[in-house]
This record gives C-alpha cells, structure tokens and sequence, in this order.
C-alpha cells in the first residue's frame, strides 16, 4: 500500500481519495501497478506542510484500487508506462481517475462536433438565433446560436 505524500508540520489537511477500475480493452480488469507522484516538492494545500516527491503505488484488485488520502494539487499518475498530468481535487468524497486524466489530456486533433466537457455539460446545440429566441430552453443544454 502507499504512504501520504506529505510531511506533516501542524493541523491536518483536507485529503482527497481517488478511487477507480481499470481494465483491458477486453473488459478484463488490469492489475498492473498504478503510481502517483509529483513532479516537484510544493507546499501542502493548507500551506502548512511540504508534499514530496515520493512515488505512492497502488497494486488494483481485478482492476479496482482505492488510493489513501492524496494532497490536492498538481501531481502525475503512471499507468503502465504512460504518465498523465492530473490535478487531484479538494474533495470529501472519493473521486475517479478517469476524468483527472481526462481533464489533462490535450483536446485530440480537431473533429468536426467535438466538445471537452469542462464539467456541468450535458448537451450543446446549435442553433439559428432565431430559433433560440423560440426555444423552450433545457437547463441542461448550452446553446449555441448563430445566424443562417
């Protein structure tokens, strides 16, 4: 199991748990360990302690791991011999890999229709302005207007 990656000087910080599955394109969970570090020694989210650069391991089970409590912040996460750039949240409640990692991957080549999720959208449609002046508008929906 991994250890904290953090030295503790005073208080406790707010520790975020990073909990997910991984598997083959098969659909048969990997095993294969999973390491998460950073890159540089920073300061703690709360500013009193030092996070190190010690790499913390996490061996999955069928595929399912569950990290200890990690400091939220810039760190990196090694799965195979891919190293991705995350950035782990302040969170309560534990929290996926999938869309850290996503949310540091660059935007892939451009395709017509692509949108990253940037995190509180559902849908996006286009349409006319004048159609969205009739719309009955979806909460759930960015719109986005243009003129024919």
């Amino acid at each position: 199991m991994g250890r904290l990656l953090r030295l503790a000087v005073t208080g406790r910080c707010p520790l975020t748990v990073i909990s997910d599955v991984v598997e083959s394109v098969a659909g048969t969970g990997d095993d294969r360990v999973i390491v998460f570090a950073i890159k540089r020694v920073r300061q703690n989210v709360d500013g009193n302690a030092i996070v190190t650069t010690e790499h913390v391991q996490y061996t999955p089970d069928d595929g399912a791991f569950t990290t200890d409590d990690l400091d939220p912040g810039p760190a990196t996460v090694k799965i195979h011999s891919q190293v991705y750039p995350i950035v782990i949240p302040d969170s309560d409640t534990p929290v996926r890999l999938w869309p850290l990692i996503d949310a540091g991957s660059p935007a892939p080549a451009p395709t017509a229709g692509f949108v990253r999720n940037g995190g509180g959208v559902a849908r996006i449609e286009w349409v006319t302005e004048a159609a969205y002046a009739a719309l009955v508008k979806d909460p759930e929906t960015t719109y986005i207007t243009y003129l024919p």
